[in-house]
């Protein structure tokens, strides 16, 4: 009767904490991360940034890039670091020649890399009980011992806790468990190919149009958590081309609203005060990622990604 109370208990947790499955970020998304070297003096920050998108092999991926500086990324000097993709709530990671051939992955693989392939990165389709199996890294593999929630902005999110298998060349970071929409918010994006003996990674903060999500205290990202009280705004389509639509409101219609676009590296480019609902011409910027900030004459602000192609 106790086994009994305690199964329709958990799955009462999960289904009331986490109805909602969150993807992950197919256009706009930031990891920002600290690596530790095995004779580095100190952790290494960098970032992984989404920007864009390409074929391979007739599959449609979203191109990542990794940065060295991790607030104002300088995004003529990154490097592309590889393409992701989600299908059927996975998420496969297509490594790039290049950039191996320059820096090489720190990856703990044991058979040489097909840099043709792709390589699953995260499983979200699993149950407790599950082994998900990664072969060319170390011919290892993991079980999921157990699926519960966290609390991020006010929306429970899906956390994957698992345990791991392997001749001790991959880490695993320090917490076993990987979150919806995020992937491991403790160790970073690859932690799962990461060779343990080299490198330790740690995740700073992460941040898409729809979530901040921080471990430290200056993760700040260009003034993007300064508001006191977000104000009611839409902004739409994004990703947008050309025009951006900027919806307020009923309360906040007549009033004097300030908007800002601010590029990756922190510099203001476009401003305007809007009096009402309207759109925004976008098609002459830059492609890439935008801060837009909103305020309206109470204090009341909003700041959110936008990815402008």
């Amino acid at each position: 009767m106790k086994k009994l109370l305690l199964i329709i208990f958990s799955l009462f947790t999960l289904n009331s904490f986490s109805q909602t499955y969150f993807p992950f970020p197919d256009s706009v998304g930031i990891w920002r991360q600290a690596s530790s070297y095995t004779l580095s003096p100190g952790p290494q920050p960098n970032a992984l940034f989404l920007d864009g998108d390409t074929i391979i092999n007739n599959k449609s991926y979203n191109k990542l890039f990794r940065s060295y500086t991790t607030y104002n990324i300088d995004t003529n000097n990154s490097l592309y670091y590889g393409a992701i993709r989600e299908v059927n709530k996975k998420i496969y990671f297509h490594p790039d020649s290049i950039f191996n051939l320059i820096f090489v992955y720190p990856f703990c693989n044991v058979a040489p890399i097909d840099f043709n392939d792709e390589f699953l990165l995260y499983d979200y389709d699993v149950t407790i009980g599950d082994t998900v199996f990664y072969p060319t890294f170390d011919s290892t593999y993991i079980v999921i011992t157990s699926i519960d929630s966290i609390l991020i902005q006010n929306q429970f999110r899906k956390k994957y806790n698992y345990t791991s298998s392997s001749s001790q060349l991959c880490n695993y970071g320090s917490n076993n468990s990987y979150v919806e929409g995020i992937g491991d918010i403790n160790s970073g994006l690859i932690i799962h190919w990461i060779f343990s003996n080299w490198i330790e990674e740690s995740l700073n903060c992460f941040e898409d149009d729809e979530v901040f999500y921080s471990n430290v205290t200056d993760c700040a990202t260009v003034g993007i958590k300064e508001e006191k009280t977000e104000l009611e705004v839409k902004t739409y389509p994004n990703p947008v081309s050309e025009k951006l639509f900027i919806e307020f409101s009923d309360v906040n219609q007549n009033k004097q609203i300030e908007i800002s676009f601010f590029n990756i590296s922190g510099k203001k480019v476009y401003s305007s005060v809007l009096n009402q609902s309207e759109s925004i011409d976008v098609s002459n910027f830059k492609k890439g990622l935008y801060l837009l900030k909103i305020k309206a004459e109470n204090g009341q602000s909003k700041s959110t990604l936008i990815n402008i192609q």
